[in-house]
């Protein structure tokens, strides 16, 4: 069977098409552009602490607890100095010593969120 050379042209002008098509379809339809990912070191944090509150003395009063009381030290009265905190929730949070986080003194029954925002300034671990 022969194929007439007009057919052959067709066919491989058709084929050339085709393949430059093929070439400048990413040209033509660019891939989404994925995130990458870098390994550079982040910047310091800017945000300065809270300063450590401040108790007023006077002469004959001496307050129990002077800057931020550490939670794994303290003793159960310098614990019951502490607002809304009773002697029973004092001897629990004695209990459950030692403390790292915020999230570890939260476990304690009788903590709860209203509670930890009163405490948060006037406690450290």
């Amino acid at each position: 069977m022969f194929v007439s050379e007009r057919s052959l042209a067709v066919l491989l002008s058709g084929l050339a098409l085709v393949c430059g098509g093929w070439a400048l379809w990413p040209a033509l339809e660019p891939l989404p552009r994925l995130p990458t990912v870098s390994h550079t070191a982040l910047p310091a944090p800017t945000t300065v602490a809270d300063p450590a509150p401040v108790y007023a003395t006077t002469a004959s009063i001496k307050p129990l607890i002077s800057g931020r009381l550490d939670l794994n030290t303290a003793s159960e009265e310098q614990l019951e100095a502490l607002p809304s905190i009773g002697p029973a929730l004092a001897a629990r949070l004695i209990a459950a010593r030692p403390y790292r986080t915020l999230a570890d003194l939260d476990a304690v029954r009788g903590v709860g969120p209203v509670l930890l925002a009163k405490l948060t300034p006037l406690v450290r671990f």
